[in-house]
């Protein structure tokens, strides 16, 4: 008898179970914002309207059909696309008062210390080291991470095969020498040498951002930790400003300095009217978005170059202020998965496993130059024991080391004068702000 109640109670249970579960879904059902996949697990539906910009204004239909595609997936998401050419200064003041895009790309002017402060951390987003290029250059200073790059690329000299084809230019220049010979060949033929896009901001500023560097990978540590004047002749940014200077001096570049605009130059490089430009690799493929055969287009690595650092375009991350985060991070999600962002916009994946990226390596393995990545915290170039990066980077704004300066030197008749005022400047701040 016992034996027999204790089924009875058991099956009782069950049947109390089972009526319980089934009214626990009907409730569950109810909710617009819940569903039941074929499985039976319960997912809440994602809903809200959210934010997205991206610098790729010529790129608005493709990145429209992503969009579509995903609140497809989603219909009770709205995504409002924001589209912005030279981002920094917009989002810089976006970012100031607390107004960033839900899904953002991140001003170089917020400093890694500060990635928390704007910023939510996506490591639930299940990319890491081992499936992403350049992991580490989204990380804080406390190594947690914050954001990912829309690409992998590299910065070296792009150049019109015809012109050089044409001019039998069939070696590379290696130094600045070789480089200053090489654009004067091609003045002599009528042709402009290189462009620098002089009132274009976001262009000057690769001779104090990453020119430097190339010359001289301990500049930081030089000019923060030993008495090295930041435009000393053996540093690497004064090498960097004469570099350009020299350019600008010879009459290697644009003639109109002030009114030549950044939208006349892929057109004046697709027809062989500019010969030359440095710029990430990012833009071969624009150049092939208007019509120019990739087997045109060239690039070699900047003269004095001793390694190829593979960095990216834009970090993408998500604003700390989004009202729908989960929202937020499922489209960042869904951007990069299937390299659909990358894709969409003609760029090189940062997805390891993107056939793209077989393509790109092979042709700088070619230049027997040794190759960089950031995929990891002990590889960040943010991981800085003594700060020595932030220290500078501050040091730099502080002074007004910048693009204005850039302007302001190249085409100065005094250069010896600038030089000192700066160097003075410099050593005068450091004593303040670093020691």
């Amino acid at each position: 008898m016992r034996k027999n109640t204790k089924i009875k109670a058991f099956v009782a249970l069950g049947i109390f179970g089972i009526c319980t579960t089934a009214v626990l879904l009907n409730q569950i059902a109810k909710d617009d914002n819940i569903i039941i996949d074929e499985d039976g697990i319960i997912n809440k539906e994602l809903e809200g309207t959210i934010s997205f910009v991206s610098n790729r204004t010529d790129k608005s239909e493709e990145l429209n059909l992503l969009i579509e595609e995903f609140e497809e997936l989603h219909p009770k998401v709205n995504i409002n696309l924001e589209l912005i050419g030279d981002p920094e200064e917009i989002l810089q003041r976006k970012a100031t008062v607390e107004d960033l895009p839900d899904v953002t790309l991140v001003p170089s002017s917020i400093k890694t210390s500060e990635y928390d402060k704007y910023f939510l951390k996506l490591d639930d987003l299940g990319f890491n080291s081992n499936n992403i290029y350049n992991y580490g250059l989204g990380l804080d200073d406390k190594g947690e991470v914050y954001g990912l790059m829309t690409s992998i690329n590299w910065n070296g000299i792009i150049y019109n095969k015809k012109v050089f084809n044409e001019l039998n230019i069939d070696a590379y220049p290696k130094t600045k020498e070789e480089f200053l010979k090489l654009c004067e060949i091609i003045k002599e033929k009528g042709i402009t040498p290189i462009i620098i896009n002089y009132r274009d901001s976001w262009r000057i500023k690769p001779w104090v951002e990453i020119v430097p560097y190339i010359f001289d990978e301990d500049l930081e540590d030089k000019v923060i930790k030993d008495d090295v004047d930041i435009l000393g002749e053996k540093s690497g940014m004064f090498m960097s400003l004469e570099f350009v200077r020299s350019i600008v001096q010879n009459g290697y570049c644009e003639e109109d300095l002030l009114n030549y605009q950044w939208n006349e130059t892929k057109n004046d490089m697709k027809d062989g009217k500019i010969a030359m430009l440095f710029l990430s690799s990012d833009f071969k493929y624009q150049l092939n978005d208007i019509g120019m055969d990739m087997n045109d287009i060239g690039m070699f690595p900047f003269p004095g170059s001793s390694t190829i650092k593979i960095f990216g375009d834009y970090k993408m991350a998500i604003s700390k202020n989004t009202k729908y985060p989960d929202v937020a991070k499922e489209f960042l999600k869904f951007l990069f998965e299937e390299s659909r962002y990358a894709n969409a916009v003609n760029i090189v994946s940062p997805l390891k496993d993107s056939e793209g990226n077989k393509e790109f390596f092979t042709e700088i393995e070619g230049f027997n130059i040794p190759i960089i990545t950031f995929d990891g915290e002990v590889e960040s170039q943010y991981k800085d024991k003594e700060n020595v990066h932030f220290k500078y980077d501050t040091l730099r704004r502080t002074v007004n080391l910048d693009y204005s300066f850039i302007q302001k030197y190249v085409i100065s008749d005094n250069k010896e004068q600038i030089i000192d005022e700066m160097n003075r400047k410099w050593n005068e701040y450091k004593n303040k702000l670093v020691d």
